[in-house]
Formats: C-alpha cells, structure tokens, sequence
C-alpha cells in the first residue's frame, strides 16, 4: 500500500497530547494537596503521639517553643481541643490557628469564619502537681475589645473543679510581659513582671491537687466588637512545684547539730564560778583570782570550732536530696535551697527560683 494511504491515528492518541495531559493533572492535583499538607501531617503527627499512655504528673514543665516556622507545638507536651462551644466558638488543631513562628514563640490566632470564629486551646498533656509552686508565662496579649486571651490553671481530674486564669488582666500594650501565679497552702499570690496584682483563695482551686496548664484567645460577651484576625503571642511556659509536707521534717535535723554545740560550751564556764567555795580560808582568796583567769582562755576556744564543723556549700548536683536552708554552689555562685526536693537534670538553681535563692 502506498504510503501516504497509511491510516492516520487519532488525534487524541498522539504521544505529546497525552504527556501534556498527565503534567496538568499532575499540577492540578498539586495545587489541590500542598494548601493542607501542613493541617494533615500536623494532625497525623499528634494522633501517633496520642497512644492513650497513661498521663504522668509532674513536678515542672518548660516549653521555649523552639522549632520550625509554621510547624505545629510539641505533642509530647501540648493537646490541642477540636471541639465546637454552644457560643459558636470552634477549636481547631490547624496551625492556621496554632503554629510556631521559628523565633521562639507560639502564635494563637483567632479567626472570623463564615459560621462563627475558630481558635486554638492548648492543654499541658501531662498534669502538673505542687503544694508548693510557681507558674508564669511571658504573652504580648492583644488590643481590643471583645477579645479574651487567657492563660489558665485547670483542675484535672476533677470536671468542675475550678480554673484560675493568671492573665485575666492583660497589659494590651503591644510588648511581652511576664504573668505568674506563685502558691502556698491556703492562697494564690498573682503578679505582672514582678508586681503582685492580687492575692486570692478559690474553693475551686486547692494547692496540691493536678491541674492543666491552659492556653488560648476567644471572644467574650462583646464578640461583635472583636477587629478579626487576632494574635496572642507566647514566648516561653514553665512551672516549678514541691511538696509542701516535707518542710517540716527538714528543719528539726538541721538545727540541734548546729544550736547544741555552740550553746554546751556557753553553759560550762558558768560551772567555773563554783570554787569561790576557795574562798572560805582567807587565804586562799589569791587562787580563786588564777583559776578564773585560766580557765576563761580555755572556754574562748570552743566557738571557734563550730565555724571549722559547719559544712561548706557543695557543688548542685542532679539526683541529690536537699532540705531547705542547705546552700550548694553553681556556676560560681551560692545558692541557698528554699524547699526540700531531690534534684533532677535541668533543675539547676538558676532554672528555678521556686527552689533555689542566691546569696
């Protein structure tokens, strides 16, 4: 057959039709998948994480939200609610709404949708637990009205069972401050960069029982008047508590070895005085003179040798015991215990001032 006789394919079979046809459903399905990558590797992150271990609860947390821009917050410390309030609130996992900004800072955004308002609510994964403690955070809370950031105590264990907002009054002067909570048995002292605000004793709230660390921005009663998209800002989260029970005990053992000694050796001297019973003889009357004088010099020693017994400050070390008023040295520095505790790695003095005071 002659070849210009050769039945032509289709043109829709041609090779470079069908190659230009897969590159742009390729692109196509690309554009569709890389706006949510973010939202579904994050949520595939913390559902591997999410086990169902059982929580622990512990005596300090930290978290500097170090990592990468965009990236979602450290699963082994925080849980994320996704759950919708009846005030059309909506709590997402998305880091459209809870992300890191690569500089040491976790952003929480509130956004305006087109059903209500969607958020992010941060819990501590594990409960935290202290008689004694300090909470604080540093958060640039933002301007505005209808607008409630809040930082936030939870019982757990307990539904009900009462929360303490520390940042329930923000400074809204567009800079980082650092809001803290510190208690004892029997009240909550509140204070902004150092100044106390408020103390406080709440039925709901008791020193010593498990509670959450809360992290989040809504809207309050005005939600109208909220300008949307709102940012709060949190540069750094930490808690140190100890267990008040054990100061007691403590103090007892550290006294009698350092108030017998000095107090034995101020009582014998007195004992010297007796031998005016010497005096009786009228002449005897110049060696009640001598022996005075000689004995004086020997009770002048003994103070000196409780200085030479007191133990000097140790080196801190992890995993050691110490009771309060104990001084340990680090860094260069001298640092006095305040509360009984066993020491752990990253509980150096200068990381807990709960714990430790420099002298």
């Amino acid at each position: 057959m002659p070849r210009h006789s050769v039945p032509q394919q289709p043109s829709w079979l041609r090779p470079r039709l069908v190659v230009a046809f897969v590159v742009a459903t390729a692109g196509l399905v690309t554009a569709v998948w890389l706006p949510t990558r973010n939202d579904t590797a994050d949520a595939a992150e913390r559902n591997r994480r999410d086990d169902g271990r059982p929580s622990r609860s512990l005596p300090a947390f930290a978290d500097d939200f170090s990592g990468r821009r965009g990236s979602t917050v450290d699963p082994a410390k925080w849980a994320l609610r996704t759950d919708r309030v009846d005030n059309g609130v909506q709590f997402s996992e998305s880091v459209r709404n809870a992300r890191l900004d690569g500089a040491g800072h976790l952003v929480i955004v509130l956004r305006g949708e087109d059903d209500g308002v969607s958020t992010a609510r941060l819990y501590s994964r594990s409960s935290l637990r202290g008689t004694t403690g300090r909470v604080e955070a540093r958060i640039k809370a933002p301007a505005g009205a209808g607008l409630k950031p809040t930082f936030e105590l939870v019982a757990a264990g307990r539904p009900g069972g009462g929360a303490l907002n520390v940042l329930a009054e923000p400074v809204t002067d567009d800079d980082f401050h650092t809001y803290a909570v510190e208690w004892r048995p029997g009240g909550f002292v509140l204070s902004v960069d150092g100044a106390r605000v408020r103390q406080e004793s709440l039925p709901g709230v008791d020193t010593g029982q498990p509670f959450r660390l809360a992290l989040t921005l809504t809207v309050g009663d005005d939600r109208a008047e909220a300008d949307l998209p709102a940012r709060m800002v949190v540069d750094a989260v930490s808690f140190s508590g100890a267990d008040a029970s054990a100061e007691p005990t403590a103090p007892p053992t550290a006294t009698p070895p350092t108030t017998a000694p000095t107090t034995a050796p101020t009582t014998e001297p007195p004992a010297t005085t007796e031998p005016p019973a010497t005096t009786e003889p009228p002449a005897t009357t110049e060696p009640p003179t001598t022996a005075p004088t000689t004995t004086p010099p020997a009770a002048t020693t003994p103070p000196t040798t409780p200085p030479s017994s007191a133990p000097a400050a140790a080196a801190w070390k992890p995993f050691t015991d110490y009771v309060a008023g104990q001084r340990v040295t680090f860094k260069g520095a001298v640092y006095q215990v305040l509360e009984t505790h066993t020491s752990l790695p990253g509980w150096e003095p200068t990381a807990l001032p709960a714990l430790f005071k420099k002298v």
